[in-house]
């Protein structure tokens, strides 16, 4: 698989989340009125040998490997919900 395909496959994950208003309740920070959801914009994107993926639009973009890219994949798609470090980490 291309690497243009998964970044799409995860921008589709990225964006179900995005709609999903229990998966995307906000959530408090910092213990005042201030409250964030956990997926704002989200996306990613191919660029050069690597996969962008941003869960907060103004947070930054992390960049994945193919392979971190194909296994954040392969977890989405087998019903897991969340950010590609939880995949990496999980066995």
């Amino acid at each position: 698989m291309k690497l243009k395909e998964i970044a799409g496959k995860i921008h589709q994950h990225l964006k179900r989340f995005e709609a999903d208003a229990t998966i995307n309740a906000a959530i408090k920070r910092g213990g005042g009125s201030l409250s964030l959801s956990p997926y704002y914009q989200a996306g990613s994107y191919a660029t050069g040998k690597y996969v962008g993926v941003w869960y907060v639009s103004f947070h930054g973009t992390s960049y994945l490997t193919k392979q971190e890219a194909i296994r954040y994949l392969a977890w989405l798609d087998a019903g897991n919900v969340g950010r590609h470090y939880e995949a990496l980490e999980a066995k």
